[in-house]
């Protein structure tokens, strides 16, 4: 059973409600790809000192893989073909119908790991019982340009 670092909606509502209305006064008509860009340009001023910060989203990866996939229009069945993830930790980091929330979360996850796991770490707990999921083992999963 995976409950190791799961979101909540109510945890991180207010925080996404808080990016809507935001990104909305400055007039952007695609939030969700605002944030996703944002992530992105973050990920690449850090590959650019050789880490790989996909990998510091950890069990958070394969449901933010998934968002940026569908917001780009590759399919639900695509996504899955294409980097074989396991549905079940997707739908364990997703928080549903509310995308930019679930970024919210695996930035949050991401920034605390940061000060206290080495960089480039792919394996990550799942529970406490020894479950983890090894990034390593998707070949297709997001990776830094280093």
């Amino acid at each position: 059973m995976i409950n190791k670092f799961l979101p909540t909606l109510e945890k991180f509502q207010p925080a996404e409600q808080q990016y809507i209305e935001y990104f909305t006064a400055k007039g952007e008509k695609d939030i969700l790809g605002k944030v996703i860009s944002n992530m992105k340009g973050t990920a690449e001023i850090q590959a650019s000192q050789g880490v790989d910060a996909w990998l510091s989203y950890g069990v958070y990866l394969p449901a933010i893989e998934r968002i940026f996939a569908l917001h780009q229009g590759e399919t639900e069945e695509g996504f899955y073909a294409r980097t074989q993830y396991p549905e079940i930790v997707i739908n364990a980091y997703t928080i549903p119908d509310h995308h930019i929330a679930t970024l919210i979360a695996a930035d949050k996850y991401s920034r605390l790991h940061q000060q206290s796991t080495p960089v480039n770490t792919s394996i990550w707990p799942l529970n406490d019982e020894g479950l983890a999921i090894d990034l390593q083992d998707f070949p297709h999963r997001l990776k830094a340009k280093i």
